[in-house]
C-alpha cells in the first residue's frame, strides 16, 4: 500500500473539497498549506502518477452559474450507433453529463442537458434530438437539487473522518 505524508494529507484533504473560485484556484490552496504554488502542483501530480487520485475536477454548481432549468434526457440509440450519437450530444456546451449504461428498457444513451430556462432546454433536447436522427427519447426535469457535494476519503488516525 502506498504511503504518504503529511503534507500530501493535507493536499488531499483540502482538493477533496471546493475549489476556490478565481483563476487560479491552486494558489489559494497552496497558500493555505504555506507552500509554493509549484510544489503543491508538483505533488498533487505525483498523487495522480502514484495512482492515490484519479484526477481533480471542478463540479459546476449549475442553478449558482445562472442554469435555473435541467433535464436528464434518455435516448433510444442503437448499439452500433451509441459511440458515434454519444460524442455528438457529449460536444454540446449545454451537456454536462453523457454516458451509456443499461437503459431503461431501450433506452441506453443517458445525458443532462441544462439551461436559463425551460424552453432553452426543450430546444437543445430538440436539436440533438434533428442531428442524431433520434426520436425515440425521454425527459425527465429536474425538479431541485438534493445533493451536490465532494467525497471525503481522507481520514483520521482513529478511522474518523476530519
Amino acid at each position: 500500500m502506498e504511503t504518504i505524508d503529511e503534507k500530501d494529507r493535507r493536499i488531499l484533504e483540502l482538493v477533496q473539497g471546493d475549489l476556490p473560485s478565481g483563476t487560479r484556484p491552486f494558489d489559494a490552496l497552496a497558500g493555505r498549506l504555506g507552500m509554493e504554488t509549484g510544489e503543491f502542483i508538483t505533488r498533487l501530480n505525483s498523487l495522480r502518477e502514484r495512482g492515490i487520485i484519479r484526477s481533480v475536477k471542478a463540479i459546476l454548481r449549475h442553478r449558482h452559474a445562472g442554469f435555473s432549468s435541467g433535464a436528464m434526457v434518455v435516448w433510444a440509440v442503437p448499439e452500433r450507433d451509441i459511440e458515434e450519437v454519444g460524442k455528438r450530444i457529449a460536444s454540446r456546451p449545454e451537456v454536462s453529463h453523457c454516458y451509456e449504461r443499461p437503459g431503461i428498457g431501450r433506452y441506453s444513451l443517458f445525458s443532462m442537458i441544462h439551461g436559463k430556462a425551460e424552453s432553452e432546454v426543450r430546444r437543445v433536447i430538440e436539436e440533438i434530438a434533428e442531428d442524431a436522427c433520434i426520436s425515440d427519447y425521454r425527459v425527465y426535469w429536474s425538479l431541485r437539487e438534493l445533493k451536490k457535494s465532494s467525497m471525503n476519503y481522507v481520514r483520521g488516525d482513529s478511522g474518523e473522518e476530519r
